[in-house]
């Protein structure tokens, strides 16, 4: 066992020490709150029971945070999921990039076609989906409504997904599927032959 891992395990072991102490922290203080709250009712109440709640909302999460500070120095550099994030944005992002799409029907994998681009919802679409009337002037406030899709219609587009194949088809579906970037090893027929 080599230096580090012996001095991880322990701070492992403090570190869980201190997520639970902090929970029951956490915990006692809400109730505190709680029976403070309930015990000091007076004949004219200053507070609606939402208020209340979320001021013992907001004092149990001060009294968590101070006794677990969020560790803002070890993420300078980013996060793992920020990471991810990015690489997927950079990854969808490329219209040659070869991909693979996988069918399923009730869990059965049906068969694959290769695509160029990314697989895209039907739900999508490049303007806004609602409109904002402002009426602050008369006193009012503001209303909104569902707005047009692409093609100028109302409603919603059908569920599910779309994507273009290596030859250019474009297909719908609403199935479950899996994308891959790299060939997975089900024993299915290609379906844009």
């Amino acid at each position: 066992m080599t230096s580090q891992a012996r001095h991880a395990r322990p701070r492992r072991l403090r570190l869980r020490h201190r997520l639970r102490r902090a929970a029951v922290v956490a915990a006692l203080a809400t109730l505190l709150a709680i029976l403070l709250g309930a015990g000091s009712c007076s004949e004219t109440p200053t507070a609606s029971p939402q208020a209340s709640g979320q001021q013992q909302t907001e004092q149990a999460f001060k009294d968590a945070a101070a006794a677990i500070p969020y560790p803002a120095n070890e993420f300078k550099n980013g996060t793992l999921e920020r990471a991810n994030l990015l690489r997927l944005l950079r990854a969808e992002n490329k219209p040659d990039a070869l991909g693979y799409v996988y069918l399923q029907s009730f869990g059965k994998v049906l068969g694959y076609y290769t695509i160029k681009g990314k697989v895209s919802s039907n739900q999508s679409q490049m303007t806004t989906t609602e409109l904002v009337e402002h009426h602050a002037d008369s006193g009012g406030g503001n209303l909104t409504y569902p707005a047009p899709g692409d093609n100028l219609t109302y409603g919603e587009n059908e569920p599910g997904i779309f994507f273009f194949t290596t030859e250019g088809t474009l297909v719908k579906t609403n199935l479950d599927y899996v994308y891959a970037t790299q060939p997975l090893p089900f024993n299915v027929p290609q379906l844009n032959k």
